[in-house]
């Protein structure tokens, strides 16, 4: 058996019992690194049988030894990346597939994400968006990479390291747009938890006191309100009230959904 074990991203107190019971039942514990994990366990007051690296560089030639192991000797295996869910921007996709390759059955243990949080928190639609994860580092990569997202109508959500942020926010403000909303999230769960909400002109500029830690950026999708037409308005309007909204409620969800003014919505 594989065991995919979510850590948490800042809070100890968000280990879940599940995840506390894996980990002390695992014959293996594999991890990203090593020095980490022993500190997650003895802050738990854990003591693994057996902790092996498993980290990006290694992970398919490490994952093939490991799963032929636990195959041949009938063992549980649980992995756990540095923090958050394995195989969000980290290692543990493809100890999974491997698994699954070799027939041995996978189970997650579900632990906090960094992004997920951030988008619940940014107060832009929840309903439809995509995950990147990090952006090219390079300038020219970047452009590129964002200029194939600059008309998505989700919400766009991605990691970034502190020593890029800038340069990045700064890059999607001259692709997206200036005026793009967007937030940015650092020190989630700890106790310098906050989220800068602003323009990506706005976020370009932040002080350098704020560049502490991973960020999650969320940006809003593109708004096409010039692009909707009355009909279509008017065809969401007569269903939503006809389902039981009140014109509020329809109001409120339309504008969402098509991502255009209440006022126009309301007109």
């Amino acid at each position: 058996m594989l065991y995919l074990v979510g850590t948490p991203i800042g809070n100890i107190k968000d280990v879940s019992d599940r995840a506390r019971e894996v980990l002390a039942a695992a014959d293996i514990i594999a991890s990203e690194d090593t020095r980490n994990t022993a500190f997650l366990l003895r802050t738990l007051g854990l003591k693994a049988k057996r902790l092996v690296s498993c980290y990006a560089q290694k992970e398919r030639e490490t994952g093939e030894k490991l799963i032929a192991e636990i195959i041949d000797k009938k063992l549980v295996l649980a992995f756990v990346s540095d923090a958050g869910n394995p195989g969000i921007s980290d290692p543990g996709a493809l100890l999974c597939s491997t698994a699954i390759a070799k027939g041995v059955p996978v189970s997650v243990v579900l632990g906090p994400s960094a992004f997920v949080q951030a988008l619940i928190v940014s107060g832009f639609d929840t309903s439809d968006f995509s995950f990147f994860g990090f952006p090219p580092a390079k300038e020219a990569a970047q452009k590129e990479f964002f200029g194939r997202l600059a008309d998505r109508s989700e919400t766009l959500v991605f990691y970034e390291s502190p020593h890029r942020i800038i340069k990045t926010l700064k890059t999607m403000a001259t692709v997206f747009g200036p005026k793009r909303r967007a937030v940015a999230a650092r020190e989630m769960t700890k106790i310098h938890e906050e989220y800068l909400r602003g323009t990506l002109e706005e976020l370009a500029e932040l002080p350098s006191d704020a560049v502490r830690g991973e960020f999650v950026i969320v940006v809003e999708g593109l708004i096409k309100s010039d692009e909707v037409d009355d009909a279509e308005v008017e065809v969401l309007l007569e269903n939503s009230i006809k389902a039981g909204m009140t014109v509020k409620e329809a109001v409120a969800f339309i504008s969402q959904k098509l991502k255009i003014g209440k006022n126009k919505v309301y007109t």
